[in-house]
C-alpha cells in the first residue's frame, strides 16, 4: 500500500535500470515494469535483474513459476496484460532494439503488468500497477482492466519461486 502514495507519476521510460529505489520513482516516476521490480523487492526481498524489461520477464521461468489462473492468486503475483488481438502472437515476438530501448514495442500483445495485492473488493482481486490511466500507482479491481483496449487480456499469472523468497 505504500506505493499508492499520489507522490508517484507515470513515466514510460522509467524503467527498473533507472528506477533503483522507491525515493528513484518518487523523485522522477516510473513505469509498470520498475513498480514491479520494486514491489518484488519489497515484498520477498528478492532483486531481480535491472536488465529485466517486459519481455525478459514474461518470459522468464528462472524466477517465476506460472499461476494457473486468477483463482489461485496471491499477493504479490505479477499479472501480464494485453491487446486481445494482437499483430504478432506472445510466442512469435521477436524484439529488436536500440540499447535498452525496444524498437517494436507496438507490436508486443502485452502491455502491462500489475501486482496481486492478495486482496479483494466484491470478490474480485485488486491489482496494484503504474497507471498511464491515472498518471501514477493505482489500485484496480482486474475486471477494471477488461475496459480498456490494451489490457482486455490477461497473458499470464506468475509467482516468484518459492526458493527466491
Amino acid at each position: 500500500m505504500r506505493y499508492l502514495d499520489p507522490g508517484f507519476r507515470y513515466v514510460r521510460a522509467q524503467g527498473p535500470a533507472r528506477v533503483r529505489s522507491r525515493e528513484d520513482a518518487l523523485r522522477d516516476g516510473l513505469n509498470c515494469v520498475a513498480l514491479a521490480h520494486l514491489v518484488t523487492r519489497d515484498l520477498f526481498g528478492y532483486t531481480l535483474p535491472a536488465s529485466y524489461q517486459s519481455l525478459e520477464l514474461i518470459r522468464d521461468r528462472e524466477h517465476f513459476e506460472p499461476v494457473a489462473g486468477p483463482g489461485q492468486m496471491q499477493a504479490g503475483d505479477l499479472v501480464w496484460l494485453g491487446v486481445d488481438h494482437p499483430l504478432v502472437g506472445l510466442a512469435d515476438f521477436i524484439p529488436r532494439y536500440s540499447g535498452d530501448e525496444l524498437l517494436n514495442f507496438d507490436e508486443f500483445p502485452v502491455n502491462h503488468v500489475a501486482m496481486g495485492t492478495g486482496m479483494r473488493e466484491n470478490g474480485d482481486h485488486l491489482l496494484l500497477h503504474a497507471s498511464t490511466v491515472d498518471g501514477t500507482n493505482a489500485l484496480w479491481p482486474l475486471r477494471q482492466f477488461g475496459q480498456h483496449a490494451r489490457y482486455s487480456r490477461i497473458y499470464s499469472i506468475q509467482r516468484l519461486r518459492q526458493e527466491l523468497r
